[in-house]
């Protein structure tokens, strides 16, 4: 059944002045007041129903109640015995439109076939014979609707197929977008492994091996040792450089797998032990697993550089309809205290605050740093 909640402004407009246009032309053929005012109540009704329940879709959960009531409304109607029940006839031309409109084909051929045997039994108990030709002219009629509401029908799945399209359109060119985006970036770690990092590679061995030429006593000696130090260190940086620029592809794993990969990476390179605790299957989209991701990235990268940290544990859980992230080391932490936030916490903040992620930050002199996140889920 199609969504109806986009029904067309003129057959909607139509549809009230046609209830209001027919209504007061109805009981003109009533010369009594009470009887003018049940009619005008029951198309009232019948105008309620069709605000409250047609337009606003409500009546797909039962359809046939729908229709059904409907009809006995204008049933009742023409029962009363106006002398211009064409008047009221003509709602049943509205009802059939609004039928075809939106149930199938053989529903809709049924219900018409319901209105019109109504109409026709109405015209000839008042008319008798004379009726016939106005009960062919209402059959005519009738089979119009039915081909004018299915067209509308149409024309609905149609529009509605192409948004789809649309859409689909859309959000492949952000796919495409991020893509080409994914590619530099990948390009550019190739050249930073394939130059840089093998020139800083090249660099500590030579010193290593200038090292292993001289004594302790030599001058130069711990100038060698302390050059070697900063050449590893740079080593080491731009590895973390490369796996921020290309990180695990979450296309092909998942979140948990590719934070394992990238842990059990880091805690090789930088021999500092990791406890992880992590859920599989969280419920996150493209955009809060990359967050996630990027923030441990940084949260790691910062533990390797400034923390002196032996042990680092990381959660990532999902319980009470909230996931839950916390990294904490037992290096020197910091003095929270009226320290300003480095580039590396700034850059956590707001990656998380992108995703409506809450973020905090706990810290003492000596006694490392904890920083914890939490994302609600509805």
């Amino acid at each position: 059944m199609k969504n109806n909640s986009r029904i067309p402004v003129l057959l909607d407009v139509a549809t009230y002045i046609s209830i209001a246009a027919m209504s007061l032309l109805g009981i003109s053929g009533f010369s009594s007041l009470k009887l003018q005012l049940i009619t005008l109540s029951l198309c009232l009704l019948f105008g309620i129903l069709h605000r409250f329940y047609f337009k606003t879709d409500a009546f797909q959960r039962s359809p046939n109640l729908y229709f059904g009531v409907q009809t006995f409304l204008l049933t009742l109607v023409l029962s009363l015995g106006s002398s211009s029940t064409d008047a009221f006839n003509f709602l049943f031309v509205l009802l059939a439109i609004h039928t075809a409109h939106v149930l199938p084909g053989k529903n809709t051929a049924i219900w018409i076939t319901i209105y019109y045997i109504i109409v026709s039994v109405v015209v000839i108990s008042i008319r008798g014979a004379d009726g016939i030709y106005a009960v062919l002219f209402y059959g005519i009629t009738y089979i119009l609707c039915g081909f004018f509401g299915a067209v509308l029908q149409q024309a609905e799945k149609s529009r509605d197929q192409n948004q789809l399209l649309v859409d689909e359109l859309q959000s492949t060119q952000q796919k495409l977008r991020e893509l080409a985006v994914v590619e530099e970036r990948n390009r550019l770690a190739r050249d930073l492994h394939d130059s840089v990092k093998q020139q800083v590679f090249a660099i500590s061995m030579q010193l290593s091996a200038a090292k292993t030429s001289l004594s302790e006593a030599d001058k130069s000696y711990q100038s060698v040792v302390e050059a070697e130090r900063l050449a590893q260190q740079a080593g080491a940086e731009l590895t973390t450089l490369i796996n921020a620029l290309r990180p695990p592809a979450l296309e092909s794993k998942s979140l948990t797998d590719a934070i394992k990969e990238y842990v059990d990476e880091w805690s090789r390179q930088n021999k500092i032990e990791v406890n992880l605790s992590l859920d599989n299957d969280l419920p996150l989209n493209v955009d809060e697993e990359r967050a996630f991701f990027r923030v441990i990235q940084e949260a790691l990268s910062n533990i390797a550089r400034h923390s002196q940290a032996t042990h680092v544990g990381l959660e990532l859980l999902y319980e009470d309809s909230q996931i839950l992230f916390c990294i904490v080391d037992n290096g020197k932490g910091l003095d929270m205290d009226g320290v300003q936030k480095g580039v590396g916490l700034n850059s956590m903040q707001e990656r998380l605050a992108q995703i409506g992620a809450t973020f905090y930050v706990q810290s003492e002199k000596e006694r490392g740093m904890q920083i914890t996140a939490k994302l609600k889920r509805s």
